[in-house]
């Protein structure tokens, strides 16, 4: 099966099975909007629940996709595909409306300073982004609001603008350079990736994965890129990526810092690294704890299920 993981039960890693149990119940009976709830300590999975008929099966992970860019992206420069963080994203003598685009880096777009206005706070430009036949075109001709590295602004267009940075840089379609890279190490089967109206995979959502493979994605970051003995990510990457670079917004889940499309927070006094999503999606890595967490739910408004994670998961860890 594609995510397999090795199981045991929560008192085998030191975690409190009957916070854990509470956990679920608490979700079964205050938050129907979950589909899932997997807890992994020391390597292995020592909790897995799922609600509602087909909660274990691949679904959107929404802004998951970014965190999981993140990785590609490292592992584009280990290979010299990419010069440096500190590279522009634009080739010279790209035709831009703004040429303060030709000043913007791969380090602006991972954390999210490019300049580029954010669809959080502009719901018209959203709109248009979303409906327009070549989204990074559409994104290029955009007059930049701050100049590049100077404020944090929340971009779906700058995401997936990297996505098509890191295809043009593998020589190859985003996904099949993941599926190379990345998810064929971890023992993934290539994910459904939706496309922009050019065919590019989406850099900044709609990957599709199970629960499961959320787990593998958070136990390499936990590995700082190990992944059962064998390197995918280069060394330092990981923590590049989980440290705060930047103050984010805190008002989206209450995790204040941004490292490279990874949120990271103070959780008491344990620190936790998250990829998150729209409607509920989370991977939370505590290294600390040597504990990875995956919670999903269905993709529409409802309230934040993240103290979920944050209390009663990473609490159990004893």
């Amino acid at each position: 099966m594609s995510g397999d993981f090795p199981a045991t039960s929560p008192e085998a890693v030191g975690l409190d099975g009957d916070q854990l149990l509470a956990a679920d119940e608490r979700i079964r009976r205050e938050l129907p909007h979950v589909t899932s709830l997997l807890v992994a300590r020391r390597g292995r999975l020592a909790f897995e629940r799922y609600y509602g008929p087909g909660a274990a099966r691949r679904q959107d992970t929404q802004s998951v996709t970014k965190s999981v860019l993140a990785l590609l992206t490292g592992i584009a420069l280990e290979r010299g595909l990419l010069a440096g963080l500190d590279q522009p994203v634009l080739p010279p003598g790209t035709a831009v409306r703004d040429l303060r685009w030709h000043e913007v880096t791969l380090r602006q777009l991972l954390t999210m300073t490019a300049g580029l206005p954010s669809e959080l706070t502009d719901p018209a430009y959203d709109e248009a982004w979303m409906a327009s036949a070549d989204p990074v075109r559409f994104a290029l001709e955009q007059v930049l609001v701050d100049g590049p590295g100077r404020a944090f602004r929340y971009s779906n267009a700058g995401a997936h603008v990297l996505g098509a940075v890191l295809a043009r840089a593998a020589g190859q379609d985003l996904a099949a350079f993941a599926q190379a890279v990345l998810f064929g190490p971890l023992g993934l089967a290539p994910p459904a990736w939706a496309r922009d109206p050019q065919g590019r995979p989406f850099g900044n959502g709609g990957l599709h994965l199970t629960p499961r493979e959320l787990l593998c994605l958070g136990q390499l970051v936990l590995g700082r890129g190990e992944w059962r003995g064998q390197r995918l990510l280069p060394e330092g990457w990981v923590e590049e990526a989980t440290r705060a670079h930047v103050e984010g917004y805190a008002w989206m889940e209450g995790l204040p810092g941004y490292g490279f499309l990874w949120w990271t927070a103070r959780e008491g006094d344990t620190e936790g690294w998250y990829a998150t999503g729209y409607g509920g999606q989370y991977v939370a890595v505590f290294p600390e704890l040597d504990l990875v967490a995956v919670m999903t739910g269905r993709v529409e408004p409802h309230p934040s299920h993240r103290h979920i994670i944050a209390g009663d998961v990473r609490e159990a860890a004893r």
